[in-house]
């Protein structure tokens, strides 16, 4: 998980946690060459305020975050990304501007999330989605039409699915499913009441599961056994959800690929068989 992003989603702070927070984001690049006694005093704070905060980013002292920092900020600057998102939407924006901007952001929400990406957390939810007997699939709102699209994708490959459209019937069914399920859940705030009380019915079942969402700071995470997480970079106009669909898409797209992969030869035959009913 990137420290960068880390520090933007993070709103749990104290204060004066917070106000190193934000002097990182704003000058990342200077606190690279900068002491622990140099940063306190530059945010106003102490050093013992800048350890507290490493501690929370899960670091093992500011050595490491340095070290971090300035691999990330390589990352962010080769692939022209921002880490706090600066693109609005603005009243008489001319059409190639708007289509400017659309293309920036989605390129840059995917670029953001393979950032964000666990390989090995990758691998083993593909590894339980192929050993599972049912791939069960959740969302609300606009997250269930990603679902359904998800499920299609894996039905071809030969899963079975179920991914319904109703809040109560998704109840339902992760009421009667077991371990021998694999849950896919998909939440962009982590925070959605319905889903919140879905996930709670599949840890008592104990039904592995995967969330995909935009918020490392989130019930929904500390729920499920794997987590995987999507830029969370959404823009003024947030109406549109462009980052949010773009984003997860895009990592159901890596999960249904390293699906593939694990069981090539058998997924290519069931594709080419479906390929005309599909048309």
């Amino acid at each position: 998980m990137s420290v960068l992003v880390k520090l933007r989603e993070y709103h749990t702070l104290s204060n004066s946690e917070n106000e190193v927070r934000m002097y990182i984001l704003r000058n990342s690049k200077k606190v690279i060459s900068m002491s622990t006694q140099e940063l306190a005093a530059k945010s106003y704070t102490s050093p013992a305020t800048v350890i507290r905060l490493c501690k929370r980013l899960e670091l093992k002292g500011y050595s490491e975050l340095k070290i971090q920092l300035a691999s990330e900020i390589k990352a962010f600057e080769t692939m022209n990304l921002d880490v706090v998102d600066q693109t609005t939407f603005k009243k008489g924006d001319s059409l190639t501007e708007l289509i400017d901007k659309v293309t920036d952001i989605s390129i840059h929400s995917i670029e953001e999330t393979r950032l964000l990406l666990d390989y090995e957390v990758l691998l083993c939810v593909a590894r339980q989605i192929m050993d599972a007997s049912i791939i069960d699939l959740y969302g609300v709102g606009a997250s269930n039409n990603i679902a359904f699209d998800a499920g299609y994708k894996f039905m071809r490959i030969g899963k079975s699915i179920s991914c319904l459209s109703l809040i109560d019937r998704q109840r339902i069914q992760a009421i009667n499913s077991d371990s021998s399920h694999f849950a896919i859940i998909i939440s962009y705030s982590g925070e959605t009441p319905e889903i919140i009380e879905i996930a709670k019915i599949l840890e008592k079942n104990n039904v592995p599961a995967v969330s995909i969402t935009g918020s490392i700071q989130n019930q929904l995470v500390n729920l499920v056994e794997y987590n995987l997480f999507v830029s969370s970079r959404e823009s003024n106009f947030r109406n549109g959800a462009i980052v949010s669909r773009t984003s997860t898409l895009y990592m159901l797209d890596l999960i249904y690929i390293t699906c593939i992969s694990l069981n090539y030869d058998d997924s290519a035959k069931r594709l080419g068989q479906t390929l005309t009913i599909s048309k």
